[in-house]
């Protein structure tokens, strides 16, 4: 099988959805669908979303990720929500669908900093009041537990240098826990080593290395405001190697730093 193809088995498996960019090209951030998407769900009030997707507004206006991005992860530009809508009958369709439009427009912006640009909402149901005035909560698809955190280095555990990066990464306010899902061997999942959150990856001598940080959020900050944050701490740790010395980490100066997003919490 392809290795395109088994990466879409894949991520459809273990229920990521799309990796979607988070802010713009520069900030090397990527979350989950499915943790998006459960954000976006929890203010909305008297209706119900299901069938929801967010993809590429338009590929054509996207740019290049200032950083490696995560296996199959999109690249950065505006997004695009679609998904289908159940209304009560106590409200006119057009204000109803209006109402959910700007809640999660609104809620891209304020609790993640996704690009989000258009949303298309299809009605396709009525709901009694009462039924709808749950709504919000029943299409909310969040994980509210992530996959138990592993700190260890690359292929192999290679990186002791992972440990130190991990500490720093989970001081950040914010960073609820290691969730390491996207491996660094997507391509042979079916017998190769089990993911790891704090990925460090040899880029060459000239360039240094690379590393992708798979973690879980607290809702407390915006997402991408913790994500950036989280990358400064593994941009810095890297630069001192762990032992204090601005400089010593072998290739800090040259490191580049990926963050994923795979989870955010229920407050």
């Amino acid at each position: 099988m392809p290795t395109e193809k088994l990466t879409q088995v894949v991520r459809q498996q273990l229920g990521l959805g799309r990796l979607l960019p988070l802010g713009q090209a520069a900030d090397g951030v990527w979350v989950a669908e499915e943790a998006a998407v459960g954000v976006l769900l929890r203010p909305v009030r008297g209706s119900r979303l299901s069938g929801v997707r967010i993809g590429l507004a338009d590929p054509g206006r996207t740019s290049e990720p200032a950083v490696p991005p995560p296996p199959s992860a999109l690249r950065p530009g505006p997004l695009a929500l679609s998904a289908d809508l159940a209304v009560t009958e106590s409200r006119p369709v057009r204000d109803a669908a209006d109402a959910v439009r700007a809640t999660l427009l609104s809620a891209a912006e304020r609790d993640l900093g996704l690009a989000l640009e258009t949303v298309d909402l299809r009605v396709t149901e009525w709901l009694e009041s009462a039924a709808g005035e749950e709504a919000g909560a029943a299409g909310d698809s969040s994980r509210t537990s992530g996959p138990p955190g592993d700190s260890h280095g690359g292929e192999g555990g290679a990186h002791d240098g992972a440990e130190h990066l991990a500490r720093a990464v989970l001081a950040v306010d914010g960073v609820a826990r290691l969730a390491p899902v996207v491996g660094p061997a997507l391509s042979r999942v079916a017998a190769g080593p089990a993911p790891h959150a704090v990925d460090v990856t040899e880029t060459g001598a000239d360039r240094g290395r690379h590393v992708l940080v798979q973690l879980a959020l607290s809702p407390t900050r915006r997402a991408l405001d913790t994500a950036r944050a989280a990358r400064e701490a593994a941009r810095a740790a890297l630069a001192d190697g762990g032992d204090g010395e601005r400089g010593s980490g072998n290739g800090g100066e040259h490191a580049t730093v990926a963050v994923l997003i795979t989870a955010i919490d229920r407050a």
